[in-house]
């Protein structure tokens, strides 16, 4: 059984701490962005790049200069025996592989008006996800698609421009949409339409939106794409702790005898093991899921993930998106 609800009543977790938490999250982004010209943040971003090849010729390993080391350049980017030749630090830049578009994928269905823990809906949350992976991949100079879907209309914005047009185009989008019931079914069939190899696929919904049928046809995806799923967790119904709710698709309310401590611990554990097999399945097709229950969360979550993929030693070779080539190559 599973319900998306919105609250009712203001509590802590109220609208207004929500409005904040969007301009907290609106400040981090922009701080992000200022941190990214820096040269710890540039190997931090160029972990976050698929394995699908550019326009530009060369296969990844190519020479472009040397040149000597400087203070701030990453000591894996030194090459030893060029150093040794020369007797100085000697750092080789190669031509990437990169991804060419960014293609940006939100459920709006009615169900994302759902309310998590931050007070945020799962709309926003889903809506910042995007926006983070947005300014990455502006700063590596990548296209974006914007898609947005329900069972209503799909519609794919493409878009030119910086983070601020960005970040406008998709807020007006958004809040100029009629929302319909959501349709993640369509939308993922029309992920599969995508030229195979044209880059990054980010699919962001909320952690309960995915059917067996629907994760079937993400793996199928995920054989040709790179791809990120975005998950965000939305409240407990059942747990009593949070106010009086509603079902966001009907307005009915919760009623009182289902708020139960056991039945609130049996949805929990069900929301992570769905979450985890989720995980795990991605996974197996070197791709990545991300799961949060606030904006703030969410940032957090993805430079951790980038943290752990710089401490690999493994990790010159491996992306945090894509670990392998896909498409046939």
């Amino acid at each position: 059984m599973r319900k998306t609800m919105r609250k009712t009543e203001r509590t802590p977790y109220s609208p207004s701490l929500a409005e904040e938490e969007q301009a907290l999250f609106r400040s981090r982004v922009e701080s992000f962005a200022s941190r990214l010209t820096l040269p710890l943040s540039q190997h931090a971003l160029g972990l976050l790049e698929g394995e699908h090849q550019s326009d530009m010729s060369g296969n990844g390993f190519d020479f472009l200069d040397l040149r000597e080391y400087q203070a701030g350049d990453s000591a894996q980017a030194i090459d030893w025996q060029a150093s040794a030749r020369l007797s100085r630090p000697i750092v080789v830049n190669r031509q990437k592989d990169v991804i060419s578009t960014s293609w940006l994928l939100l459920d709006t269905g009615q169900e994302m008006m759902s309310v998590t823990p931050s007070g945020e809906t799962a709309l926003q949350v889903a809506s910042n996800a995007l926006r983070l992976f947005a300014l990455l991949s502006l700063r590596r100079s990548d296209e974006i698609s914007l898609v947005l879907a329900d069972s209503g209309t799909i519609s794919r914005l493409p878009f030119n421009g910086g983070y601020a047009k960005f970040d406008t185009t998709l807020r007006d989008a958004v809040e100029g949409r009629a929302f319909a019931p959501r349709d993640l079914t369509a939308l993922l069939r029309y992920a599969q339409k995508i030229p195979r190899q044209d880059g990054l696929i980010v699919l962001a919904t909320d952690a309960t939106a995915l059917t067996t049928e629907q994760t079937q046809l993400m793996t199928q995806l995920s054989q040709d794409h790179a791809l990120v799923v975005v998950g965000v967790s939305t409240l407990n119904p059942f747990d009593s702790a949070w106010p009086l709710l509603t079902d966001s698709s009907t307005g009915r309310k919760m009623p009182a005898f289902l708020r139960d401590a056991s039945l609130s611990q049996e949805l929990d554990r069900r929301r992570t093991a769905l979450n985890e097999a989720l995980r795990l399945q991605l996974r197996r097709h070197a791709d990545t899921y991300v799961s949060a229950s606030s904006s703030q969360e969410m940032i957090d979550t993805v430079l951790k993930l980038i943290s752990t993929s710089m401490k690999s030693p493994r990790h010159a070779h491996q992306s945090l998106l894509a670990t392998a080539q896909k498409g046939g190559k």
